[in-house]
């Protein structure tokens, strides 16, 4: 079994702090079952191999897989989450050179 590891982009904790306490216990949750299975939610296009985890209705969960890192991006609302992540993407690939 593949053992693997999570990391954050160095804003996603701003992003954490602007949640309340039921989307955290469901980002905390869901940590979990990524972490068991990184790619059995839905691809998301213009990034590869970007995948979105619905928190609530209307929060998503952004992150990156990268061989056996998990980079979490960013959580939020749904339209906002879905706009910051390519910008948060391309900003781990220049800085880290994945």
């Amino acid at each position: 079994m593949t053992e693997w590891i999570i990391k954050e982009h160095p804003d996603f904790f701003k992003d954490l702090d602007k949640l309340g306490v039921k989307e955290l216990q469901n980002f905390y949750e869901k940590k979990k079952k990524i972490r068991d299975n990184p790619v059995r939610q839905k691809h998301l296009s213009g990034g590869s191999n970007c995948y979105r985890e619905p928190i609530t209705d209307n929060i998503r969960l952004i992150y990156y897989v990268e061989k056996y890192t998990i980079w979490l991006l960013t959580i939020g609302l749904h339209k906002r989450a879905f706009k910051d992540y390519l910008k948060r993407l391309h900003s781990l690939k220049e800085q880290f050179g994945l």
